[in-house]
């Protein structure tokens, strides 16, 4: 092994002493860059490679996993927004359940967990701020969990209690909500969370809740006074009624004239007066006796008539009636009925939508018709290019009727309680998009251009360096000038000369013939010719013979004519 190591050496270093110094050189450089590129891809294979760990983090969380993983020695980077954490490709798995198992909590915050470790003697003051604590922790987990939030903070202000009431301050909270991007929330979803909020702080009330985005613009109304939200709540009914009829307009008749050529406006009137009707009825043919009372009084008397002296003694009790002196009489007959009748009655309350419809303007606006142009046989007019022209034309007023109609059931318009409902037929202003398309277009014919003309240039450059540089580099490097040994023998006296004169064949003396100090120059050509012609003798020797022939025979011939 040792004895082949030692041959492919000198045989190495017998041809590089062979090269010239620019080839010497050369090969040199091509070998450093070989090394160099062969170490980089050594290095770069036997390099650490990091995978994401976790993604999209705060900075509070990216600092708590980058403790856990130095507290266990574990290579690691951090991303520099401080978002990602990233470590070896085989650990990723391992950690993300390790993580898991040992509970943290990727919020940022701290809920109810801060009273898990309470220490002996902790102050009152110390549990009311982990309450707070607390209790703004758990409200920004459930604020998490709603769709399309990204990140919470809750902020809470919970005033200290009075014994006096007119010293008592009702609670306030602030909140930011990070979405995650292309998502908004809607009113709607801003009061409820303005209600889960007021909801979990005793005596909070929605209104003292400030709702911001991430980029510190406002989303809550908070309204405090009832009449002023009484009112936008009023407004915003009627905004949300005129957009309904809007959009039943715009929609019926899209139908008929084209989607784009309905613009509807609607105004609708509300009434908010509130009114309660109490009505009663009575029912007198189904009547019925409840009671009857029925009192009878019959009385007979009779006096005799004034007589005597009058005074009070013709009047006294005892007295005897004189005879001949007739008697008064005095008979009573007395009937008294009191009968009770119950008569059914219906008494209906009813109190009235505290929003009414008052009243409806509607304005409609139409667009025309397209028409192919005709020439006077009727025939369709083209243009140069050998499309349709088309002109303008309006709807007839039978058209307009009926849309009218169609609109009035469509939204309920009342003449009666003073509906109004316009539609006109105007020409829409039509936007030049054709330029635009053209200018887009040859925008992007002008980047299509170019990105060919860069990578054809970019190919040309890599094609042009391979064949004129690194093509006859590498020949010029492999180049063996010694083909054969016909090429390494001298062809004239005078290279053999410089040959013995320089040593510059190592190892190929005994190959070469030895000149004497005193040549012939006549012998030594001879003997040249004389080894060349045996060498063809031997070649071909039956077209030697013939030579020959042809020698003798042309000799006899010269002699004869002689």
């Amino acid at each position: 092994m040792q004895d082949f190591i030692e041959k492919i050496w000198r045989n190495f270093k017998e041809f590089f002493n062979s090269l010239d110094s620019g080839k010497k050189i050369g090969m040199i450089a091509i070998s450093a860059f070989i090394i160099s590129v062969m170490m980089g891809i050594i290095i770069w294979a036997s390099k650490t490679r990091f995978a994401v760990l976790y993604t999209d983090l705060n900075r509070e969380d990216s600092k708590k996993i980058a403790v856990m993983l130095e507290d266990n020695k574990i290579p690691y980077q951090i991303s520099d927004d401080g978002k990602s954490v990233h470590i070896p490709e085989d650990m990723i798995n391992k950690w993300r359940l390790q993580i898991a198992t040992a509970g943290v909590n990727f919020s940022g915050t701290v809920g109810y967990e801060v009273f898990d470790k309470q220490s002996f003697g902790t102050t009152s003051f110390v549990q009311k701020v982990n309450k707070q604590r607390a209790l703004e922790g758990e409200l920004v987990k459930t604020i998490m969990y709603i769709s399309g939030v990204k990140r919470a903070r809750v902020h809470l202000s919970i005033p200290e209690s009075s014994p006096f009431v007119s010293e008592k301050k009702p609670p306030s909270a602030s909140v930011v909500i990070e979405l995650n991007q292309g998502v908004t929330l809607t009113p709607s979803e801003i009061k409820g969370v303005a209600s889960l909020v007021s909801s979990s702080v005793d005596g909070m009330r929605p209104e003292n809740v400030v709702i911001l985005d991430d980029r510190g613009k406002k989303l809550s109304e908070n309204i405090g006074d009832e009449m002023t939200a009484y009112t936008a709540n009023r407004v915003a009914l009627e905004q949300k009624m005129n957009r309904r009829y809007e959009k039943q307009i715009e929609e019926i008749l899209a139908k008929v004239v084209g989607d784009g050529k309905v613009v509807a406006k609607v105004s609708v009137n509300m009434d908010y007066t509130q009114s309660l009707v109490t009505q009663t009825e009575f029912d007198q043919e189904n009547k019925a006796v409840v009671s009857e009372v029925s009192n009878t009084q019959k009385l007979n008397g009779s006096r005799p008539s004034p007589q005597g002296i009058p005074g009070a003694r013709a009047n006294l009790p005892g007295e005897q009636p004189q005879p001949g002196i007739p008697e008064t009489t005095n008979n009573v007959d007395k009937a008294l009925n009191t009968r009770n009748y119950n008569v059914p009655s219906k008494v209906t309350k009813s109190k009235r939508p505290t929003a009414q419809i008052q009243a409806i303007s509607a304005a409609v606006m139409i667009d025309g018709k397209k028409v192919p142009m005709l020439d006077a046989s009727g025939v369709p007019v083209k243009d140069e290019a050998g499309n349709i022209k088309y002109q303008y034309e309006a709807w007839s007023e039978a058209d307009l009727a009926n849309f009218s109609a169609i609109v009035s059931s469509t939204i309920g318009i009342n003449d009666r309680r003073g509906d109004k409902l316009v539609i006109k037929n105007m020409e829409f202003a039509q936007e030049d998009l054709a330029t635009a398309e053209a200018l887009m277009r040859e925008r992007e014919n002008r980047e299509l251009i170019k990105n060919i003309f860069k990578y054809l240039a970019v190919g040309l450059t890599i094609s042009l360096f391979f064949f004129l540089v690194v093509r006859p580099f590498i020949q010029w490097i492999t180049d063996n000038t010694v083909e054969s040994v016909e090429d390494f023998l001298p062809k004239t006296l005078e290279e053999l000369e410089k040959v013995q004169a320089n040593q510059k064949l190592p190892g190929l003396e005994d190959a070469l013939p030895q000149i004497e100090e005193k040549l012939n120059p006549e012998k030594i050509e001879g003997n040249m010719l004389r080894e060349k012609i045996i060498s063809l003798v031997e070649a071909n020797p039956g077209k030697a013979a013939q030579i020959l022939h042809e020698m003798i025979h042309s000799n006899e011939s010269d002699k004869s004519i002689a």
